[in-house]
């Protein structure tokens, strides 16, 4: 079968590897859709913490049951589905705090070692791929309202529920990103179910245009730097000039790290939610940080009480992320869509396997 690897930088190849076997228990599953995200292309284009060349990729998945293992309800073959993550919850400082997704024991190792995929062997992770097996016992079953082109995407709305959870919006306040991406549209969709007023930032006149036609932003602003996005958030009189209650970094790059803390009003929250390359510092005004009493958070990866809300919100029809899908591509052309996704030519790509 058919598989996408990362063997380096810019440097993703379809190579064939061995088709999963099955033992009691399990289920093979034939992958039908999965999705670039902004995760993909940090992966396609730099290393990525944890991870060694080659190795699999792709996240936002969803497939159906082709064949099951022993002790395996057969009714389950045909089924459109999608799996949850194994448990990582442990008796670590963090998991026993409620912070699974810091879990000491997979993260300190993301620290000191690097994973790599085997090929070879067909051991390959990752979702951009033609058959993946799982265990049964952790098998979804879709429901058949729900499309895989929705459900697939129910990872990448929890990791967002996540983030926009940890800063506190108001029933009324403005909520501003700094990114026009799917996940700072995400952000801008939930920060309305709280309530909020949006508004998107971006240099991209088409994204900014497609968060206006789908209703994620209530405004929206095309600004290529930091001061020309004060400009023009002053021209909206946001809280009578002072500016967005909340700004939502979604890039991930140190100078927009440094523009969501420039544009949030006096005693307002930045969440600093764009993953960054390790190493990468950030220079703030520490006046400004002090004596505006400036709240920073940050935010990574998703709880399972997060899958289970996102799960809700997409199941509910409450936020529909198969709106961000700009096109679909054969797992052969893959490197195609990665960089429509990373030249910002459409939101996301789905990959057909």
């Amino acid at each position: 079968m058919k598989a996408a690897l990362v063997y380096g930088p810019m440097d993703v190849r379809v190579v064939d590897v061995p088709k999963p076997e099955i033992g009691a228990g399990e289920a093979l599953i034939r992958v039908k859709i999965c999705m670039t995200s902004g995760t993909t292309i940090k992966q396609y284009v730099r290393p990525y913490p944890g991870w060694g060349y080659p190795h699999g990729f792709g996240y936002e998945w969803a497939g159906e049951v082709e064949e099951v293992g022993k002790d395996v309800d057969k009714s389950l073959i045909g089924k459109r589905c999608t799996t949850s993550r194994p448990s990582q919850v442990c008796n670590c400082f963090f998991c026993v705090r409620g912070k699974p997704h810091l879990c000491a024991r997979w993260r300190d190792a993301m620290k000191t070692t690097k994973h790599s995929d085997n090929p070879e062997t067909g051991e390959v992770s990752g979702r951009f791929i033609e058959y993946v097996k799982a265990p049964a016992s952790l098998v979804n079953v879709l429901p058949e309202h729900l499309s895989s082109e929705d459900a697939c995407q129910i990872l990448y709305v929890a990791v967002a529920q996540h983030g926009n959870n940890n800063v506190n919006i108001k029933v009324g306040d403005t909520v501003a990103t700094v990114g026009g991406g799917a996940m700072g549209m995400i952000h801008l969709m939930l920060s309305h179910l709280r309530g909020a007023q949006t508004v998107c930032i971006d240099k991209s006149q088409s994204r900014l245009d497609f968060a206006k036609k789908i209703g994620a932003a209530d405004y929206i602003i095309n600004a290529g730097n930091t001061e020309e996005a004060k400009e023009k958030l002053k021209e909206l009189n946001i809280n009578e000039g002072y500016g967005p209650d909340v700004v939502i970094e979604a890039v991930g790059l140190p100078e927009t790290y440094e523009e969501a803390f420039e544009l949030v009003r006096r005693g307002g929250q930045v969440l600093m939610y764009g993953g960054t390359l390790q190493g990468t510092t950030v220079t703030f005004d520490t006046y400004h940080l002090h004596y505006d009493e400036i709240t920073i958070v940050a935010s990574t990866a998703a709880t399972p009480i997060d899958l289970v809300r996102a799960y809700n919100l997409v199941e509910r029809g409450m936020i529909k992320p198969s709106v961000f899908i700009s096109g679909e591509y054969p797992l052969t052309r893959i490197k195609e869509a990665l960089e429509l996704h990373r030249t910002n030519k459409g939101i996301k790509y789905a990959i057909i396997p």
